[in-house]
């Protein structure tokens, strides 16, 4: 009984890199790399190569990660200590996250066998997103395998730094109507407008941002090698440019969001802080030289750009932007001043309460003012960014109307189907009823709420989303806990905050949601362990 408690309560600091770690950190390369760039027709099937590409990858990890794990528990454990070998009590127990992710697991099952629309739930692919049941169990078996075998190598980092840039750089230059590619090649000009890197429309590619950018940022505040923070920037910077050409505000709301959020996390710390402040100071920067590259090519070769809106122009046409420029490099250089007279400063607890609860203050009030002009003063012109303060049915696109419409199908809902939904990606068949009204806004049709939170609660019902809730918010809390003692938690989980913001707005789809679910696996990796923990300041 002794040598069983021994057993498990040892950390796994010992454990050696094996094969099977190798196998993960090559799979999460390709991920982070070749997985976002792929297309294999321009724009055309784009969805359908990513969801194919990942289906194909994490389908060759888990079963060679399965043969990997059998051998290292069966076998001599030659690449690991005795008690670190795959089977112990740390890799074989399970946590709330691990349980969450079953039971959405189990709950889209039987949402699928009892579906109307079976083979739809199933694939995914007919009316739907590909957001299917095998797209899921596919999430749930690479969530497992990266869970149980990830070991933590900057390179990993470093490859996706540098592959999300090809792809903010790509959008950049689609922004100004160069294709170096060739994506647009027998587009017409309003798909040409929406579409743009090899990720998709301008949400997708928010969506994107709001997974890969804040990894980079967070890990330009960590990491011990200096040239590698110089990557990191670079790579922020231009996720920066690519956040103001893509034109979505669910983008600046996710990252908006995580930019307040890592200032209240950083703000005990000068050292983190001061990089951090050098990170904000390089992204706003950075979109100051869009605005210079964009006249550059309009004086000297005639090129025109694409329109953005109002909230990006206050950053890359008005001279407010250069007055944040100034207020973050005046910061940055004091807090570099004051490490360098008062190393590893730690200032007051009462420093991020008083952030968090002027955070909460001004969250509190934004809701006021929406529940005012949407219910009290509903006749005063709102105008530009205002116009969020109002919802009604043309509210975000008329998002609204899709919104308050999909609350009615709930309510009208079976027992049952409040339960377990209609079937994974079956919305399409939910909203039919309202698709002559849809028609006033131009659209015939739709196949997602575009609010994840929304679309999970009608296609897999009200234990669906309490089981997502419950996998995202698990992953969360258990790496808020672990960030006290390993730092590539907070890096980790960074993702899965800013991508589960802008997910109140956007679409799930298999094109950026698998980044997200591999960002949930790290997080509880890391959480589960020691990893990374001596690398990362």
């Amino acid at each position: 009984m002794s040598n069983t408690k021994n057993k498990s309560e040892t950390p796994r600091l010992t454990e050696k890199y094996s094969t099977r770690h190798a196998v993960l950190n090559y799979f999460l390369v390709l991920m982070f790399t070749v997985f976002p760039l792929f297309a294999s027709d321009a724009f055309f099937n784009i969805r359908h190569d990513k969801y194919y590409f990942f289906l194909a990858l994490s389908g060759v990890v888990i079963i060679a990660e399965a043969v990997l794990i059998y051998f290292a528990y069966f076998g001599d454990k030659k690449d690991c200590s005795p008690e670190m070998a795959v089977g112990d009590a740390n890799t074989t127990k399970f946590s709330f996250t691990d349980w969450a992710m079953l039971a959405f697991l189990a709950v889209c099952v039987i949402s699928t066998v009892f579906s109307k629309h079976t083979e739809d739930a199933l694939f995914g692919s007919l009316t739907g997103r590909n957001n299917g049941l095998i797209l899921i169990a596919f999430y749930v078996g690479i969530y497992f395998v990266i869970t149980r075998c990830y070991y933590y190598m900057e390179y990993v980092f470093v490859a996706l730094a540098a592959g999300s840039a090809v792809v903010y750089l790509l959008s950049v230059l689609n922004f100004c109507y160069i294709d170096p590619l060739g994506m647009y090649t027998r587009l017409d000009a309003k798909t040409i407008e929406d579409f743009t890197s090899t990720i998709g429309n301008k949400n997708l590619m928010s969506s994107f941002i709001c997974v890969m950018l804040p990894v980079v940022i967070t890990m330009s505040v960590h990491t011990k090698k200096s040239m590698l923070r110089i990557i990191y920037l670079v790579s922020s910077a231009l996720g920066f440019m690519a956040l103001m050409t893509a034109d979505s505000d669910s983008g600046i709301l996710g990252l908006g969001v995580f930019i307040v959020v890592m200032l209240i996390w950083y703000s005990r710390k000068i050292s983190r802080l001061k990089r951090y402040f050098l990170c904000l100071t390089v992204m706003l920067a950075s979109a100051k030289i869009l605005r210079f590259f964009t006249v550059i090519l309009s004086q000297s070769f005639g090129c025109r750009t694409k329109e953005i809106d109002e909230f990006q122009k206050l950053f890359v046409e008005s001279n407010t932007g250069f007055v944040l420029i100034g207020i973050a490099a005046v910061i940055t250089g004091a807090l570099y001043i004051i490490d360098m007279q008062k190393p590893n400063l730690t200032l007051s607890k009462a420093v991020p309460f008083v952030l968090g609860s002027l955070f909460a203050v001004a969250v509190i009030a934004i809701l006021s003012a929406v529940v005012y002009f949407s219910c009290v003063d509903t006749t005063t012109k709102l105008d530009g960014f205002l116009s969020i303060l109002r919802f009604d049915e043309s509210w975000g696109t008329h998002r609204g109307f899709m919104w308050i419409k999909s609350f009615d199908i709930f309510g009208d809902a079976s027992f049952f189907q409040k339960l377990f939904g209609t079937g994974p990606d079956t919305f399409h068949y939910a909203f039919s009823p309202y698709f002559t009204e849809l028609m006033k806004y131009g659209d015939s049709s739709t196949n997602a709420a575009h609010n994840e939170y929304l679309n999970y609660l009608i296609t897999i019902g009200a234990f669906g989303l309490i089981a997502y809730l419950s996998v995202v918010g698990g992953t969360i809390a258990r790496a808020i806990k672990k960030s006290f003692s390993n730092p590539l938690s907070i890096v980790c989980v960074s993702a899965v905050i800013c991508y589960s913001v802008q997910a109140v707005v956007n679409i799930a789809q298999p094109i950026t949601t698998p980044l997200f679910i591999l960002f949930v696996a790290l997080t509880e990796a890391v959480s589960r362990s020691n990893t990374g923990q001596n690398e990362l300041v």
